[in-house]
């Protein structure tokens, strides 16, 4: 394969609500979910979806080329592609 493929499942953000960094042959998605609110008087309900300031690294298993990395954002789902070095 000529690149690497990351993909991270981000459901109910927006773009502003996430970054995306390389560093040392690593990358690094960060962010922050805010909770839901609304009025919920009356209501029983159960929510298992995290909220707050979140980061994840992942250790690239190859050299890649930083000036060639792309990413999109689709449905929730953020896939970036690094190409790999020479």
């Amino acid at each position: 394969a000529e690149n690497v493929t990351v993909t991270v499942e981000l459901a109910g953000l927006k773009k502003e609500d996430f970054d995306i960094s390389l560093e040392d042959g690593a990358l690094t998605v960060s962010g922050k979910r805010s909770a839901e609110t609304g009025d919920r008087r009356g209501e029983s309900f159960r929510s298992e979806r995290f909220f707050g300031s979140f980061r994840r690294t992942v250790t690239l298993p190859a050299a890649v080329k930083a000036d060639g990395v792309s990413a999109s954002y689709q449905d929730g789902v953020l896939t970036v592609t690094l190409p790999k070095a020479d």
